[in-house]
């Protein structure tokens, strides 16, 4: 998905515009928990490749709660 986006091509008023993509990833494991738990992860995810300079994927720790402690 973030390779797609960053090929496509998209013109707008004349300029060539580059679009860049930051995701978040949780998968639904055996110590997922709750649905909200498992879309907290995907977030916290997405804002790590936010600040680890956009355009990435990182893959949320399903082993580990908000608090950094294990489930």
């Amino acid at each position: 998905i973030r390779q797609s986006v960053a090929n496509l091509a998209v013109e707008a008023g004349g300029n060539r515009l580059s679009l860049k993509v930051s995701i978040g990833v949780a998968s639904l494991g055996e110590h997922a928990g709750s649905w909200d738990e498992l879309v907290n992860r995907a977030d916290r995810a997405m804002y790590a490749a936010k600040r680890a300079g956009r355009d990435r994927v990182i893959v949320g720790d399903i082993s580990l709660t908000e608090t950094g402690l294990p489930n």
